[in-house]
């Protein structure tokens, strides 16, 4: 009970200050609005005279990639940068002050942050994108559900992913240029840029077992209605212990970062 206190908190918080500045998330909706535009239009010219291409037709894919862009909008967070950005300038000793975990601090307020661009980012840019272009809409109840559950564990994989990567600040000076080269990978390794049916056969084999399908290619899947019974239950309960793994890895990693830091510090 007092760890779901203490994440409200965190999370109350972090909604609060990204309410402080609400003007830049303005932008973002501008930019995603173009993302989903580019990628629609995009799409439109390299299926021109296709019907299908690696079993997706145009209007699935331009469903897969636009509500991929509208969910990223939700789940995407600061962590990897904002930790790493605190343990290089030794900021993150006043975390250490609190009466909670680290773990702890950053995923409450991950969920801040969700729930802010939820209501602020990601709900604008689907009622307009959807107003504009008209997509998809899920396959049905059971679809719609398995979407809904996937997005959470979605969220969990991509915030334990970057709070691992954030925690490899204490490791190396500089951090940046990592963030933006797992940034481009992240596109790639989780589907969110192309199916993986698009890769050969083998690379899918891989992708498919890793964490990073559970961010964009498994939620897309449910929500087309490609994945049904036993399949669809299949990928949820792939996704759930890729959640476990890696959650349990980032307390492992904190404890094991923390005594380093202890040890640097005195």
């Amino acid at each position: 009970m007092q760890a779901l206190t203490l994440t409200f908190a965190f999370a109350r918080s972090s909604f609060l200050m990204m309410l402080a500045h609400r003007l830049r998330y303005v932008i973002g909706v501008i930019n995603y609005i173009v993302y989903v535009a580019v990628q629609w239009y995009l799409w439109s010219a390299v299926y021109s005279g296709k019907d299908t291409i690696a079993t997706w037709t145009l209007a699935q894919m331009q469903t897969y990639v636009c509500i991929n862009w509208i969910a990223r909008s939700t789940y995407f967070s600061n962590s990897d940068s904002q930790l790493a950005g605190r343990i290089s300038k030794g900021e993150i000793a006043s975390d250490l002050l609190r009466p909670t975990s680290l773990l702890m601090q950053y995923y409450g307020s991950a969920w801040g942050e969700m729930a802010f661009r939820a209501l602020f980012m990601s709900l604008p840019v689907a009622l307009i994108v959807i107003y504009a272009f008209g997509l998809e809409p899920p396959a049905d109840a059971a679809a719609l559900a398995g979407f809904c559950v996937s997005m959470v564990l979605a969220f969990h994989i991509f915030f334990a992913i970057n709070f691992l990567v954030g925690l490899c600040a204490v490791l190396t000076e500089k951090l940046q240029g990592f963030l933006w080269a797992k940034f481009i990978l992240m596109q790639f390794l989780s589907g969110h840029l192309l199916p993986y049916e698009f890769f050969p056969a083998g690379v899918k084999t891989v992708f498919d077992w890793l964490p990073f399908s559970g961010i964009a290619y498994t939620p897309m899947n449910l929500y087309l209605g490609r994945w049904t019974g036993e399949q669809a239950l299949n990928a949820l309960a792939l996704q759930f212990a890729w959640t476990v793994i890696l959650m349990a890895a980032c307390e492992w990693g904190w404890r094991a970062v923390r005594r380093r830091l202890c040890s640097l510090g005195g």
